[in-house]
Parts: C-alpha cells; structure tokens; sequence
C-alpha cells in the first residue's frame, strides 16, 4: 500500500507501529527515515529513535529525543528514566540519578523510581548505595499485584546488591522473601542456589544502558499486558528486546503475550530462544508444550512433557499439565498413571498437593471407580479444608448418586458462599435442587448461574430442564434452543434435540 502512495504519510505511520509490534525495529527506523521530521510527532516516533540511538551508544541523540515524549504519567516515566540511562551510557551517574529522583507521582512511579534508581547504583559498582533504593522500592507492596514482574525484579535486584556487597544473609533474606511472595520464580530459585555457594560471583541484575533502556521497556509492557493492554504492550517488549536481545526474561515475556492473544506459534518462536541453560528454560519448555497441544500437535506435547516429568518428578505445575493434556482428550487411564507415581513419591503431601488428588479423583470419577475417587477427594479436602472445586465436585456428586444428600448439599452451599461468583458452583448447587425434586430453588439459583454464564449450554439446558418441572414449558424450549446455540458436547446435543421434540419425558 505504501509502494502505491509513498506520500501518504499516515499510512507510513500505521506501517511503522505495525513493523514495532511486529520487532521488525530495524524495518520500522528505515521507513521512519523516510518520514518528513515535521510528520514525526507521535510519541512512539521518538520513542523508537531514542531506543535505536542508545544501542548504538548515541548518548546524546537518545537523551534529545526521548526528551521529546510527551503525555501520560506512563509516558513520562518511561522518558524519565529511559534519559537517565542515557546519562548513565555517557558516565554522567550523578545526573542520571538526579534526573530520576525529580521524578513524582503515584506510588507504582515511585516504587520504579527507586528500583532503577538501584539499579543505575548496582551497574556502577555502587551496591552500597544501591541497597536501600532496592529497598524502598520493595518497601511499596501495595503495586506488587499491578506490578508483579517488575516488583519481584526488584526484590532480586536487592537480593544481588546485598550479594555483591558482602552481605550474603541479607542477600538469602531477601532471596527468601521474594520466593515467599512469588515461590516459583526462576531466577530467583536461581539465585538462592547461587548464593548457598561461595565461589560464585554475582553480577549487577542490570550491567549496561541498553540493558537499562530494555528493562524500563520490559516494566512497561508486563505491567500494561496485566490490564489487558496486550497489544500495547507487544510493542514496549518488542523494544526490550531490541535493546537487550539475549534476555530471557524478555523473551518469556513476550511468548506470554503472544499467548494471551492466542498466538501460539508466534509465543512458541520466543519460548523457543530460551536456553537450556536458562532458569526460565522448564517453564517456557512447559507453555511450549501446551501451546502444541493448543496447536493440536499434542503427541509432540505430550513428548515434551514427559520429557520435563522425567527431569523433575516432583514438579507439581508440569505433572498437572501432562495430567491435564490427557485428561483434555479423555485419555483418563494415561491422567491416573501420572498422578498416581507424583503421588507415589509425596511421603508428606502438603496444603498444596490438593490438586493432585482432587485431578486424580475426577479422573477416577471419569473412569466410574468412585471408591478411588471419594478417597482422593476426601484427601485433597484434609490437605486443604473448604477448598471450593473439591466441595462442589465431592458434594455435588453424592447428591447425584443419592448418598449423603444431606452433607452433600451442605458442602455445595459452602462452596458457593466461598465463591458467590462462580456461575460453575452455583450450577452445581441448582441442579442439586433438582436432583432432590426442589424445582422452584433449582430455577432461582440456575438463574443466578445463568446471569454469571449467559452462553454455557450446560446452564441453559440444566435451566430449561428446572422450567419445564415448574411449568414453564415455553420459557424451557427457549432455554434448550440456547443451550443447543452453545455448542453442547455431542452427547449433550442428542439428548436437548429430543427434549426439543418431546419435552422432558421423566
């Protein structure tokens, strides 16, 4: 389209955004050198030339036109900052960091004010005086949610001051903490291993600009794409790893994104560049897998999982996941096999070891050994007491069969307290109602799930079931005809068609 109206300007603009959020930076600085200066006002202009300039080590030219971004608070902070990298490319430290600390705002530009502050320290050898930046910005837990990665980052950039400093309890500490927060991190399951010996060296969490430049990028894109902003934040991400292109954590990042858009071979492109040597190499391993079995290549995933098992038989996230895949395609046997040796090797399960016997029990259920399952489900509730799903699973299922039906019930009214937003329990504790003959509760509480739900077919059908015991036959054809729209499962869709004909004849 260019090529048949080279001077339309705002396609060339359009192009180049595309060819950012694309990574194809190099493509996009091109077209943009044929972008008349006066036309080159949006922020992301700027932006890309100011991130082009500091890897080529352009200090100036990167301080000058990042310095031309204008706008939000979001758009301030990341000029703010990506300039004192700038300064700190050009040996100006001090400066840099007087640049930073001008810096206010809320508290989530504050917590990345003193983090990279810290970080400016810690690459110039001056971990001393990094140590209470990193401290302070972990000191605004408040973001932590809204800014998960680049809080956790922090937390580990404290963790390697402390390290380099001398401090190596301060630095375990800190290491511990952050687990404590998020307990499977890799880089910083990492670090603590690194830490428990003495002979190795640590290096500062960020060791050049570019490096820098590619982290407020990185803080950037992860904490838009946590508001749904995914887009957006491909964009920012594609320009960390233009900056920094051997980082994992980036490209973890952006296979997440990727993902999240349901782009998986495009997220399988970025998981595929992590390293075996990498911390992040098991988990992008792991999404690389599930991403084929989203692709329907799942005897390659399942290759692959097996694969991870075997490395770590007691990785609980990859033995739900390969679980999972074959319980996915009702391969409930192969699912039971994979629990059953992780649960082999657990000689004191734990609080969250509930899943595996709560997955192994529905696998069990599935297989019709309700014996096998009752006990797990019991199990995974005396590892986790109250624990929703298996209340609503356990609960729900003896009403079905009609035993217990008292403490069933009991259990799916629990369930529901605990989760008063869960279309799926409330479900659950409506077609209870109707399995006990309590048509009108059933109705008012299908509702309810139905409102959560709007388009389940397993909701409308169990809704027109409860109308037509209550007599509103038309309203229940109306609801069958929606469950029918939902795409039923194929067994579900034979059984709401004869119900479409005759009506419910039981």
């Amino acid at each position: 389209a260019v090529e048949l109206d080279p001077e339309n300007q705002n396609l060339k603009q359009s192009l180049f955004v595309a060819l950012t959020a694309n990574g194809e930076i190099s493509e996009a600085i091109k077209l943009l050198n044929n972008i008349p200066a006066e036309s080159q006002t949006q922020n992301i202009n700027h932006v890309v030339v100011a991130a082009n300039a500091l890897k080529q080590k352009s200090w100036g030219q990167a301080l000058s036109r990042i310095d031309r971004v204008a706008g939000t608070d979001l758009d301030g902070m990341l000029a703010t900052i990506f300039g004192s990298w700038a300064l700190y490319g050009d040996r100006k430290t001090d400066e840099a960091l007087a640049r930073i600390d001008g810096m206010e705002g809320p508290d989530w530009v504050l917590m990345i004010r003193e983090y990279h502050a810290g970080l400016i320290l810690s690459a110039a050898g001056r971990d001393s005086e990094a140590i209470p930046r990193f401290q302070k910005a972990v000191e605004y837990r408040a973001v932590a949610a809204a800014l998960t990665e680049t809080y956790i980052r922090a937390v580990e950039g404290l963790s390697r001051a402390h390290a380099r400093a001398g401090n190596a309890d301060e630095a375990r500490k800190a290491a511990e903490e952050g687990l404590r927060l998020l307990s499977d991190y890799p880089p910083l399951l990492a670090l603590r291993d690194k830490l428990s010996s003495a002979d190795t060296k640590i290096t500062p969490l960020i060791a050049s600009p570019q490096q820098g430049g590619a982290e407020v990028f990185f803080n950037v894109g992860t904490a838009i794409s946590r508001q749904g902003g995914l887009p957006f934040a491909q964009g920012h991400l594609q320009l960390a790893r233009f900056l920094a292109p051997q980082s994992d954590v980036v490209h973890f990042a952006l296979g997440n994104v990727y993902e999240d858009q349901d782009r998986y071979t495009q997220a399988n492109a970025f998981y595929g560049e992590i390293d075996a040597q990498s911390p992040y190499y098991r988990r992008a391993q792991l999404e690389y897998a599930l991403n084929l079995n989203r692709l329907e290549q799942t005897p390659q995933a399942v290759e692959i999982l097996n694969g991870l098992v075997s490395e770590d038989p007691l990785d609980m996230i990859t033995v739900l996941s390969l679980g999972g895949v074959h319980a996915q395609h009702d391969a409930y046997d192969k699912a039971i096999e994979v629990y059953s040796t992780a649960a082999d090797r657990l000689t004191r399960p734990q609080r969250i070891d509930w899943r595996l016997f709560y997955r192994r029990g529905i696998a069990y259920e599935r297989t019709k050994q309700w014996p096998k399952a009752e006990a797990d489900f019991k199990k995974a509730l005396q590892l986790f007491p109250d624990q929703p799903d298996v209340l609503n699973y356990l609960g729900y299922s003896w009403i079905d069969q009609g035993i217990n039906l008292d403490e069933g019930l009991a259990m799916v009214r629990k369930a529901v307290e605990l989760r008063p937003n869960s279309g799926f329990i409330i479900d659950s504790l409506g077609w209870a109602y109707y399995r006990l003959g309590r048509f009108e509760e059933a109705a008012e509480e299908l509702q309810k799930a139905l409102e959560l739900m709007p388009s389940d077919p397993v909701i409308n059908d169990h809704l027109g079931d409860a109308y037509w015991q209550i007599g509103r036959k038309l309203e229940a054809v109306f609801q069958w005809k929606h469950a029918l729209a939902g795409e039923p499962a194929a067994e579900d869709k034979v059984k709401i068609e004869q119900k479409l004909q005759v009506g419910l004849t039981h």
